[in-house]
């Protein structure tokens, strides 16, 4: 394990590129107008919003449709307690905040003059913070954000290059214990960040997680098992085995690859847990894949789902736990990774865990 850093407060044929050839995608992206938001209001740019409570009584909606069609929300994340979903945009960094009611608002919004993108998130509702993996594209800064759920405001900015000259923040779990673990598509490694105590580390640094074969995106998804016992990571790239691997989270130099069958095949995304299955969202086919293990995570059945009934949603890229349900988040982020324009509107949606059975 590295030493913490106290931090200042598939489809056959697509071609997937880094998360700096992304960010490069991205920037060109925002500098020729596609950046402009048309989505909810701001508050002062760089300042998180109170944290909305309308709709709290309403139940939660079938489907979710998000009014900035330039969002491109390539993850997200549910909070509990305020009854909100939270979504990430990998064109402009910004923080969307969707109420039970479909009531939209802008949690964060980045600074005037600076280009973000904003990808892997998550709830530790315990703590009541948002943790985001976040991108300037115009300095290639990589940082880790963690927001108070009850002021808004963003209490760090972690950055890794403070651990690790390259690094790259994908996606983020949080354990029982409210540590958070950070996956990087570039490096081979998982990094470990303490909010408390304002810190960061290299936790588990592993040839098994480099990203070889067919692409060059590594660890993507990440998810701490529900009785916290290991550190799930998945890897995007399609011929790069293994495609899951486990880390034991009181020692992360205990790492080995899932054997899931049939084999996982496709484009592996955001994950989460849900009653003991893990959900991982294949990106380029829009599909959902169900695992369920009978041994500890050393091997897992896998059952893979059609997102919307018989059709398939290409570009869902995260699944995440609500009030027992499972919800997706269409983000068509694939368009992204092969150049192309991505098609709105974005969505977070309900995913039918009965046709899993």
């Amino acid at each position: 394990m590295g030493e913490s850093v106290t931090v200042p407060a598939q489809r056959k044929g697509y071609r997937v590129v880094g998360l700096r050839e992304l960010g490069t995608l991205i920037l060109v992206g925002v500098l020729s107008g596609c950046g402009s938001s048309p989505g909810g209001s701001a508050g002062s740019a760089g300042n998180g919003g109170s944290a909305g409570s309308g709709g709290s009584d309403a139940p939660l909606q079938e489907e979710y449709i998000l009014s900035d069609e330039e969002l491109v929300p390539e993850s997200g994340a549910f909070d509990p307690t305020s009854r909100s979903f939270y979504v990430s945009s990998a064109t402009k960094g910004d923080i969307t905040q969707v109420q039970a009611d479909g009531t939209e608002s802008i949690f964060f919004s980045t600074p005037s003059g600076e280009i973000w993108r904003s990808l892997g998130s998550i709830v530790d509702d315990a703590a009541r913070r948002l943790w985001v993996c976040a991108t300037r594209l115009d300095a290639e800064t990589e940082e880790i954000w963690v927001f108070d759920l009850e002021t808004g405001e963003r209490e760090l900015a972690l950055n890794l290059a403070d651990v690790e000259a390259g690094s790259t923040c994908n996606d983020i779990a949080v354990d029982g214990e409210g540590m958070a673990y950070i996956s990087d598509s570039e490096n081979p490694r998982v990094y470990r960040a303490d909010a408390d105590a304002g810190t960061v580390e290299t936790w588990a640094d592993d040839p098994l997680l480099s990203p070889t074969g067919s692409g060059i995106f590594g660890g993507n998804g990440i998810a701490v098992a529900e009785d916290d016992r290991y550190v799930i990571v998945s890897k995007t790239s399609s011929g790069a085995p293994p495609r899951l691997l486990r880390i034991a989270r009181e020692d992360p130099a205990n790492i080995v690859g899932i054997v899931t069958t049939p084999a996982l095949e496709g484009f592996a995304d955001g994950m989460s847990f849900l009653d003991g299955d893990l959900y991982i969202a294949l990106v380029g086919a829009g599909n959902v894949a169900r695992l369920r293990s009978e041994d500890d995570w050393a091997t897992a059945a896998l059952l893979v789902e059609p997102a919307a009934g018989e059709v398939s949603v290409p570009g869902t890229s995260t699944v995440r736990p609500a009030e027992g349900a499972l919800y997706a988040i269409y983000s068509d982020i694939t368009k992204v990774l092969t150049g192309l324009e991505p098609v709105p509107p974005f969505r977070i949606f309900k995913v039918d865990l009965g046709s899993f059975e």
